[in-house]
């Protein structure tokens, strides 16, 4: 009885902040206040009818769809490279791979700022969607390395073996099995890049602000409910594209058990 009580009261600290959240964002008055004296959508239409916020918002998600790209297509190479190969400094490679993970992330923005900032790519955004990537390779590399090698390595040699070459032989029995792995790496991916805030106060210039810079930006200079607003469908995205991973991935359990 304990046990429920206990875990019922840190579900309750962990949620009831985003519910004070969602609640604020609905307030008739200009200011925070719980619980709010009335009740608008006003926060939400300033959102969407101010221009520099629409901006940054397309900003991020443009980024963020490169990154995911870029992401997807050398997290996937690399970890087909780690299973598939033997190669001097195989373990040095690895660590490289998923370092970004474990160096503080302000460590890697200011290396980051004094690599691109002699090649003038600070504030473009080709910096920005590279070191987004840095960031998130990690993110696919260990989800499809962790796919790769629950695979048994003879289907594709029997695929060889049938006359496919070894980038058809890829396309049409490994991609296939690790495609749940790539679809979650990919959404795990956007929204590092999609979040990320430290490297980009870095790296982003006065035409590439994205999304949380200009979050943090107006909190330093200014506080209203339309931050509230913003957090809320941040929330709600984030929360939609983690039921969707998990839609996916059940589907492709059960599409595996079919057959």
């Amino acid at each position: 009885m304990w046990l429920k009580g206990t875990v019922a009261l840190i579900l309750t600290a962990l949620i009831a902040p985003i519910i004070i959240i969602f609640v604020m964002s609905f307030t008739s008055v200009s200011y925070f206040q719980f619980p709010p004296p009335g009740y608008s959508f006003k926060w939400y239409q300033a959102f969407f009818e101010d221009v520099s916020w629409m901006e940054s918002l397309f900003r991020s998600l443009q980024i963020s769809f490169f990154t995911t790209i870029l992401a997807v297509v050398i997290g996937t190479l690399a970890a087909n490279a780690v299973v598939r190969l033997n190669f001097p400094g195989k373990q040095l490679f690895m660590g490289l791979m998923v370092a970004p993970m474990i160096i503080p992330v302000i460590i890697v923005g200011i290396a980051l700022y004094r690599f691109f900032s002699p090649l003038q790519m600070t504030g473009t955004m080709t910096g920005m969607v590279l070191s987004h990537s840095i960031l998130s390779i990690p993110m696919v590399f260990v989800t499809v390395l962790a796919s790769l090698k629950g695979m048994d390595r003879n289907l594709e040699l029997a695929a060889m073996g049938l006359g496919s070459t070894p980038i058809e032989a890829f396309f049409k029995v490994t991609f296939p099995f690790i495609r749940p792995a790539i679809f979650s790496g990919a959404l795990f991916a956007f929204l590092t890049s999609f979040d990320e805030l430290v490297v980009t106060v870095f790296l982003a210039g006065p035409t590439t602000k994205t999304l949380p810079v200009k979050m943090w930006e107006d909190l330093r200079t200014q506080v209203d409910p339309t931050i509230a607003a913003i957090s809320t469908i941040l929330i709600i995205g984030i929360v939609f594209v983690y039921l969707l991973q998990g839609w996916f991935s059940e589907r492709a359990v059960k599409a595996k058990s079919n057959q």
